[in-house]
């Protein structure tokens, strides 16, 4: 009897001190180590077509410990600028691509399609081209191959484009939203579905609300969170959990040699949503130019090392060039043009960082060094405006890397 009203009184005194030891620690972290908790970007609606879009006339602030953004979407779904109808001498590009391409955690000003388009144009006026360069940001957070090839279909009447850029990473091998359709209320995905089947909500596991309410709303959780995953317990945890069940590759699995069959069917999968939308931009007479995106690891050693460290791999099991010979290879037998930024970016990276430190997406620098060595290489290979007229009009001509 008196051992149970120990145990009573314990857990008691535990149930009391313990939310006061969260309060306390939150009011410590807010006062004395603030930060930036995840942004609840609300800001989607549905798509018949791509599946989703932008909010039109939108406006959020997308915050994380490096960057504090204005995500200002125009009157059609797009975070770009307000487009009119197409000018004679005027050329126009369409960029796809996911929160790369659409340039996440950097003001539109410093994004992809506004450092591009203003490189493009100044080594154009250098070399006497009197054409007026756009560049239509059409890429959103979280498209897949398969949401570019119909993405290039929403907008390809709307826009006229004469060149469609596909920003493209080793972390697009997943399209496993492929013909889903979402259910969206004030921005927030609740549920995806596709015809003839059930719905499957988001966030149904209870532990996964959990963290996705608590990565909105509280300081403490997001410094926990962070000093765990940027600090050697996770290199141990994962290597703990590697031998215990089943290996999870994570970031690491698109440069696995020899590479697994999930991932060559998924890249086979990719690849064939690039060959339809490649037949569409052909078949409306317009170039396809592919940018294969380097992640982080890529380009910093450091990364790369941490990444393995915390996989519980070694150098010899990965070949940091495999997804780019992959999709290298493909665009060749597709005549579809490749423009590797990666060069540029190792030596400028080396200088000073081109990717965020906590996030791992390029910084206003990388943008800018990826800008500067796409035009030069558009210009050495002749692409539109560089391409004379009469080959303007012939996608599958597009000379390749």
């Amino acid at each position: 009897m008196f051992g149970n009203s120990v145990w009573v009184k314990r857990l008691l005194l535990f149930a009391i001190l313990t939310p006061l030891s969260l309060l306390g620690g939150e009011l410590f972290t807010r006062i004395l180590l603030p930060q930036n908790v995840d942004p609840k970007m609300n800001i989607f609606r549905a798509d018949p077509v791509v599946g989703y879009i932008y909010e039109p006339y939108a406006e959020k602030r997308e915050k994380g410990r490096e960057y504090n953004v204005l995500y200002q979407i125009n009157s059609i779904g797009l975070r770009d600028r307000e487009y009119s109808g197409k000018e004679k001498g005027l050329v126009r590009f369409l960029l796809l691509g996911d929160s790369f391409s659409v340039s996440h955690g950097l003001a539109i000003e410093e994004s992809l399609s506004r450092q591009l388009e203003g490189a493009l144009q100044a080594i154009a006026g250098s070399d006497k081209i009197r054409a007026k360069i756009e560049v239509v940001n059409a890429a959103a957070g979280g498209y897949s191959p398969y949401n570019y090839w119909k993405a290039y279909r929403r907008w390809a009447d709307v826009f006229n484009p004469d060149v469609v850029v596909v920003g493209l990473s080793p972390d697009d091998h997943d399209c496993d939203n492929e013909y889903l359709s979402y259910y969206i209320e004030e921005g927030e995905t609740l549920a995806v579905y596709q015809d003839g089947k059930g719905s499957r909500k988001l966030w149904g596991n209870d532990l996964l609300r959990l963290r996705k309410w608590l990565s909105w709303n509280s300081e403490l959780y997001i410094l926990l969170r962070n000093f765990l995953y940027y600090n050697d317990i996770v290199g141990t945890v994962s290597l703990w959990l590697d031998t215990h069940q089943d290996i999870h590759y994570g970031q690491l699995e698109p440069y696995l040699v020899p590479q697994t069959e999930k991932m060559s069917k998924a890249w086979e999968k990719t690849f064939s949503y690039l060959r339809s939308l490649h037949d569409e931009t052909a078949a409306d007479g317009v170039v396809l130019v592919v940018l294969p995106i380097p992640l982080k690891l890529e380009i910093s050693s450091q990364e790369f090392e941490r990444e393995l460290k915390a996989g519980g791999r070694t150098p010899e099991e990965m070949d940091i060039d495999q997804p780019l010979n992959g999709i290298s290879a493909f665009c060749s037998a597709e005549a579809i043009a490749v423009l590797d930024p990666r060069p540029a970016l190792r030596k400028r990276h080396a200088e000073m960082p081109c990717y965020f430190v906590y996030d791992g997406h390029w910084n206003a620098e990388g943008i800018r060094s990826v800008a500067a060595h796409l035009a030069e290489q558009w210009r050495n290979l002749g692409l539109p405006p560089w391409q004379n007229s009469s080959r303007q009009k012939q996608g599958r001509d597009a000379p390749t890397r």
